[in-house]
């Protein structure tokens, strides 16, 4: 929801309540209904106060009545006006439909200083504005204003319940992996060979050309099986180049996960070249496809 237009609108023509007295409700109020530049120059942060006060005259002119335009200017042909039926204030359009309601939700002063949460109702869900302040002097100037924007402290995917599909699709990337590594352990042990033909071969002992590896199956039986089903997932290795121990190395090789049933066992569908690639649509995974998201 694009609502960053609406700023302007809130901070400079909205009368939001009758505040008395020194307060940065009351700033906020007089931003609102000032009909006079010097008026919204005194709430401005006091570097550009500063800088406006020491332009030349006609340019501290032109400034002072942009400040005015600035707050007079309905932006992309919205307006506001009280709201009848709550506090706050109703956002209408060009031909004075409603578009949404705004209003101060608290204010929040600690010392000179202040935050003040504007709320943007829609009817397509709510948007926070944060006005922040301070007291310098006798005169509560703005800091600065913006959407609030929330911090994800991952409580839901601590909480949450892995469906069969997700518990299937983090098993599926832990083959994968099981796969790569013992592909890894293979080609070490026989460099001149490199990585073998058949997953099977993983799965039974062997004497090993390197005197430092050892002799036990890289993998369980079942891994021998061909196609090997795990978990909701076919998964199929293919040698894609022989390695020769020389310029060519262990050659190369490609793994791919594809559920028994896509959208019932599984909505994605993986590539392991060793890159892991990953993709949510029902169709192979590719080398433009990107990575798993942990």
């Amino acid at each position: 929801m694009k609502s960053h237009w609406l700023l302007a609108p809130l901070l400079s023509a909205v009368p939001l309540f009758a505040w008395q007295g020194t307060t940065p409700q009351a700033a906020l109020e007089e931003l609102a209904t000032a009909t006079k530049p010097e008026a919204i120059a005194r709430h401005l942060p006091e570097p550009v106060q500063k800088s406006i006060e020491v332009l030349p005259k006609i340019q501290k002119q032109q400034v002072m009545e942009q400040l005015l335009e600035m707050k007079n200017t309905q932006l992309h042909g919205c307006s506001l006006r009280p709201a009848h039926d709550s506090e706050g204030w109703e956002i209408l359009d060009g031909d004075g439909n409603s578009k949404g309601k705004v209003r101060l939700a608290n204010a929040f002063i600690s010392g000179v200083e202040a935050l003040l949460p504007l709320e943007l109702d829609f009817p397509d869900g709510t948007q926070v504005f944060i006005v922040t302040m301070h007291l310098e002097g006798d005169e509560w100037r703005i800091d600065d204003f913006g959407p609030w924007e929330k911090s994800d402290l991952g409580l839901d995917k601590l909480l949450h319940q892995p469906t069969e599909m997700e518990q299937n699709e983090t098993a599926a990337t832990e083959t994968i992996r099981t796969l790569k590594g013992a592909l890894q352990r293979y080609a070490s042990r026989f460099p001149k060979t490199g990585f073998p033909f058949h997953l099977r071969t993983l799965t039974i002992s062997t004497e090993s050309e390197n005197i430092y590896a050892g002799r036990e199956p890289l993998l369980d039986e079942s891994f021998a099986v061909d196609p090997l089903i795990k978990n909701g997932y076919v998964f199929q290795y293919l040698l894609t180049s022989v390695g020769d121990g020389g310029e060519h190395g262990w050659g190369s090789y490609e793994i791919t996960a594809t559920p028994v049933e896509f959208g019932k066992t599984g909505s994605k569908n993986y590539l392991a070249n060793p890159n892991l690639h990953v993709t949510s649509q029902n169709r192979p995974a590719t080398d433009d496809d990107p990575a798993p998201q942990d």
